[in-house]
């Protein structure tokens, strides 16, 4: 992880340099400047991956920095800010224009060590997204070629059949819209079975692949028009790439090609709205417990990607937000009719990590548990 550090005072850049070990961390200082300005013309020609900066420095303020950036859409880096101010209202605006988290100076290590592992972690997330969507993209680009491959096939009177086994993947393709999990292993055999004696190569195959996929995309758009195309490449990525569908087994493809014939059969039915209630008393009564959709959907029997889009079209918002709302609320009757601490607080909500409460207290509510306690001590 790519690291700048920002402060107009060298002692507090050097002191940040060895407060952690930063190698150790899977982490690297790249630069070291003393305004916002200079991490401005720092960015044009480097990429960084976490900026640790001040909040009060001439020329460029820290939050001028964070707002340009977000703004201009300079980098994607995450930000931390420090301030030797501890008031609310810096935290607030912050946090409002996308700062992962404010520190009050004297920076302490332990804090700092939290936050930047947190946001390693979330820094791998978005690198494994990023590698999901890449190989998505790629497939979709495979997608398009092989229409026009087949096409050109076609206009120059020669055979598609030689490279795509398009009569066993359109009656796949059939037999999964039907959910006919008889026919789909069938047919799924018949293709296998067609590339071994046609000798197609591993890149013909992968051509194959794709114009199956391409067709199942088609298929579940076809169902409910306002499915998010996006989400059901999703559901392919996260059922096929992941798992190497494309260099897997028979077997494989026959698990996955029913699985997905269920998620089509789940999009022809309602919004499954009693499903739907039930998932949110389990909220509702669970909400302290690490509950999540993947559980639910398995739980209900409904295809996870599936059980996400209608849960978002009723509530307005993913489970998971919906899921930190509730835990916000619940807290929020703790801190005005009870006195036990803040920790204790998170805890009985759901959280076991105090700081990442506080976080996202202060996104719901606009200012922290403890304040909003003192505002409300009255009432």
């Amino acid at each position: 992880m790519r690291v700048l550090l920002v402060d107009d005072e060298p002692f507090i850049l050097e002191g940040l340099k060895i407060l952690i070990d930063w190698a150790a961390e899977g982490c690297e200082i790249v630069g070291s400047v003393k305004n916002g300005n200079e991490a401005l013309r720092f960015l044009e020609g480097e990429s960084v991956d976490l900026i640790i900066t001040d909040i009060r420095m001439p020329e460029c303020s820290g939050l001028q920095l964070l707002e340009k950036v977000k703004k201009d859409m300079i980098s994607d880096a995450f930000f931390i800010i420090m301030s030797g101010y501890n008031e609310f209202e810096y935290a607030k605006t912050a946090l409002r224009l996308g700062c992962m988290d404010y520190i009050v100076k004297p920076v302490d290590r332990d804090e700092l060590l939290t936050v930047v592992r947190r946001i390693r972690q979330l820094l791998e997330e978005r690198r494994v997204d990023k590698a999901r969507r890449s190989e998505l993209e790629k497939g979709y680009m495979d997608r398009n070629y092989i229409t026009h491959l087949i096409g050109a096939y076609d206009r120059e009177g020669g055979s598609n059949q030689h490279i795509i086994c398009k009569d066993n993947l359109d009656a796949l393709t059939r037999a999964i819209e039907e959910n006919d999990p008889a026919r789909i292993d069938k047919y799924v055999d018949a293709f296998y079975q067609e590339t071994r004696e046609k000798n197609l190569s591993e890149e013909i195959i992968n051509f194959n692949i794709s114009y199956l996929l391409f067709q199942l995309i088609h298929l579940a758009s076809a169902q409910d028009d306002e499915v998010n195309q996006e989400e059901i490449m999703g559901f392919i990525g996260e059922s096929s790439f992941e798992e190497s569908l494309i260099s897997g087994s028979s077997t494989y493809m026959q698990r996955f090609c029913r699985e997905y014939a269920e998620y089509i059969s789940q999009l022809r039915k309602s919004a499954g709205v009693g499903i739907l209630q039930e998932v949110e008393k389990e909220i509702r009564t669970r909400y302290a417990e690490n509950i999540s959709l993947r559980e639910m959907s398995q739980k209900y029997f409904i295809n996870n990607a599936y059980l996400g889009q209608i849960f978002k079209k009723r509530y307005g918002m993913s489970f998971k937000d919906y899921l930190t709302d509730c835990r916000i609320s619940e807290a929020v009757k703790l801190l005005i009719r009870t006195d036990r601490k803040i920790i204790r607080i998170a805890e009985d909500v759901g959280y076991k990590d105090s700081d990442y409460f506080v976080q996202k207290f202060i996104e719901r509510m606009g200012c922290t548990p403890s304040k909003y306690r003192r505002d409300h001590a009255e009432t």
